[in-house]
């Protein structure tokens, strides 16, 4: 008995050990299938025989055949052991998803075999390993959020139901929705760019998930708001699963932009994803807002279309925008994205036809995507003469001065002026700073809002050159500097120096000038002109002469003295066309304050949150008030500094 027992001990850490460590039951990087039935072959055709040899030795029987019970029990203990030691690295094979897919295979045949005591393992170590490796200040909201989106794939292949995720989920939702640019990466996210080859590209891309982007890409827009629950007349309904939490939600279509939606309430998602989409829209190049058109409808698929009502509207005054453009303009360019290579000169189109001829439509096919069809064949007149179906290349050179109108009729040197008209109740708060243009740019926006006029339009238009967007060319001594979609503030700025100053006696030097000057001349705000000159300084377009003056670098060798590194130009504040919620708060805050004020000193002592709070009966007062508690802990805060509130414990009163 002895020797029994000490053999069946050493089995069982065999099995513990060496036997799932053997290199044939590792993780199948490459096959991404799980290891767990050749493990049961294993056992029983390799494992067991070797266990009824020795134990025949031992007691003597060598006639001894192990019950088919025990070898069932063999093969348990084996996968029991390998889902056990997957599931100590399950946060590692959650990154690397899907590389990982046959870890998560085998994980799931532990489950399955190993009942709700291996449910309840998998719950338990995956929550502890994510607390100590993933929800900390050390990991970005990204990354937090990349994770989350390979949690919902891993885990709904272990547990297609959706029970396991329910369970593991909660402390990443907790963690996120704590987290406060969570909505703004996801916003984010959900507008940026996917190529052919699933890259994604983004202007900041450090507030942006890929893993997001690619779900969105890939997404359809079927209506997946439908809930089984509320389904009277689905005849397939069943009850929740047993072991289900209180808050399980079966659902018919639980897909990864269904949680991702989930995380927070529509009103807020929807404020955020509008903010995003109208930056988006005013700075994008597709005439045609094919993506932000599709992800419009994908909202409403999936959330409250009634809530989406200044979406819809920004999307028509751009679609709008780009017709009336036409008509009043109709030499602006609108082009598509895909059609952003320049069109084909007469000489390129004169240099592909044969010499044995070729056939129109065999001549389009290596340009298109590059010029219209009807611009193609007035192109093809110009160089080629056509004998029966063929087109011949014509004997005489083109002209250096030979050109084919753009569809608009533009002429090199002229400018291509744009106007956006937005309908402003549905759009957010736009940036409103004021400032002089550049005197060409200004006769543009007069001639612009005239013919606008003219159309017989009740609509009053008020230009702001703070969203306004330029692309120059600047000539130097020594070299061209080339700048697209730069601030208008920035234009300005340049521009200013290239005017003649009749104070000057001798007009050969450069301008200096300094940020007084400057701001007083073009009335523009200092900020705006400090983040004009330092992006201008990281161009090397212009020079601090002394400090703050300055003037510009015509030549890259001037012996120009050392100067202070340049602050790198503002992202946030000074770029976004969209007012931040913050900047509208503090434009806001003595508002707010005032009318925190009377309200502590006419019903008394207050705390934050509740029903009766200070946050709730501001948003009852005031409709245009949607901030949180947050915000109005911080303007409790700043009117404590100045000594008008005071605080005990949890309630506020006026000093």
């Amino acid at each position: 008995m002895l020797g029994e027992q000490a053999f069946a001990h050493a089995i069982h850490r065999f099995l513990q050990g060496s036997a799932i460590q053997r290199r044939c039951f590792q993780v199948d990087w490459t096959g991404h299938a799980s290891v767990v039935t050749k493990l049961r072959v294993w056992v029983e055709r390799n494992l067991a025989p070797v266990i009824e040899r020795a134990l025949g030795r031992i007691t003597g029987d060598v006639r001894l055949r192990l019950p088919l019970s025990d070898v069932h029990r063999f093969v348990a203990l084996a996968v029991s052991n390998l889902g056990r030691s997957r599931t100590l690295n399950l946060f590692n094979y959650i990154k690397a998803w899907p590389a990982s897919m046959g870890a998560i295979l085998d994980i799931r045949e532990y489950l399955g075999a190993g009942g709700q005591s291996a449910k309840a393992h998998v719950c338990h170590s995956f929550s502890e390993q994510i607390q100590k490796r993933l929800l900390h200040a050390g990991a970005s909201t990204a990354e937090v959020l990349s994770i989350y989106v390979n949690v919902i794939h891993a885990f709904k292949t272990l547990d297609s139901r959706g029970v396991l995720l329910e369970k593991v989920a909660v402390p990443i939702r907790n963690y996120l929705r704590g987290r406060e640019d969570t909505v703004s990466i996801i916003a984010a996210s959900f507008l940026a760019n996917v190529d052919l080859e699933n890259n994604v590209s983004s202007s900041d891309m450090d507030k942006v998930c890929p893993d997001i982007t690619l779900e969105v890409a890939n997404s359809t827009l079927e209506d997946n708001r439908e809930n089984k629950m509320l389904n009277w007349n689905d005849m397939e309904w069943t009850p929740d699963p047993i072991d289900a939490g209180p808050n399980y939600k079966s659902s018919k279509s639980e897909d990864v932009i269904a949680y991702i939606l989930g995380l927070f309430e529509q009103e807020e998602f929807i404020k955020e994803v509008t903010a995003v989409l109208a930056q988006h829209l005013l700075h994008g190049t597709d005439a045609e807002f094919v993506k932000e058109t599709r992800l419009v409808e994908l909202f409403k698929s999936r959330l409250d279309a009634s809530k989406l009502q200044a979406a819809e509207v920004m999307l028509k005054d751009v679609r709008d925008s780009v017709i009336l453009g036409r008509r009043i303009n109709p030499r602006a360019v609108y082009e598509n994205a895909s059609t952003r290579v320049p069109p084909p000169t007469p000489r390129e189109i004169q240099a592909a036809i044969p010499e044995d001829g070729i056939t129109l439509s065999a001549l389009f096919k290596m340009f298109e995507g590059r010029m219209k069809s009807a611009q193609f064949i007035a192109a093809v007149k110009l160089v080629a003469n056509k004998r029966n179906d063929l087109f011949f290349p014509k004997r005489t050179r083109v002209p250096l001065d030979a050109s084919v109108p753009a569809p608009n009729g533009r002429r090199e040197g002229e400018v291509d002026f744009k106007a956006q008209i937005l309908s402003s109740f549905f759009w957010p708060q736009l940036r409103s700073n004021g400032f002089l243009l550049p005197a060409s740019l200004s006769q543009y926006c007069k001639d612009f809002e005239d013919r606008f006029h003219s159309l017989g339009s009740q609509r009053r238009l008020h230009f702001r050159p703070a969203l306004a967007r330029v692309s120059l060319k600047l000539e130097l001594e020594d070299r061209v500097v080339q700048e697209t979609d730069v601030a208008a503030w920035r234009a300005s700025v340049i521009d200013l120096f290239t005017r003649n100053d009749s104070t000057q006696q001798n007009h050969d030097e450069p301008i200096h000038l300094d940020v007084e000057t400057i701001a007083t001349t073009l009335n523009m705000e200092s900020d705006l002109v400090h983040d004009a000159l330092n992006f201008w300084l990281a161009k090397k377009v212009l020079y601090e002469v002394s400090p703050g003056t300055y003037a510009v670098l015509e030549r890259l060798d001037m012996d120009v003295a050392a100067s202070a590194p340049p602050l790198p130009p503002q992202q946030e504040e000074a770029m976004s066309a969209v007012v931040s919620q913050g900047a509208m708060l503090r434009e806001s805050a003595a508002m707010f304050e005032v009318f925190i004020a009377n309200m502590l000193r006419n019903q008394g002592a207050k705390a934050i949150g509740g029903m009766m709070g200070i946050t709730n009966l501001l948003k009852m007062v005031l409709p245009g008030f949607t901030y949180g508690d947050d915000e109005v802990a911080w303007l409790l805060g700043e009117m404590e500094g100045r000594g008008e509130v005071v605080r005990n414990g949890e309630l506020w009163s006026v000093a």
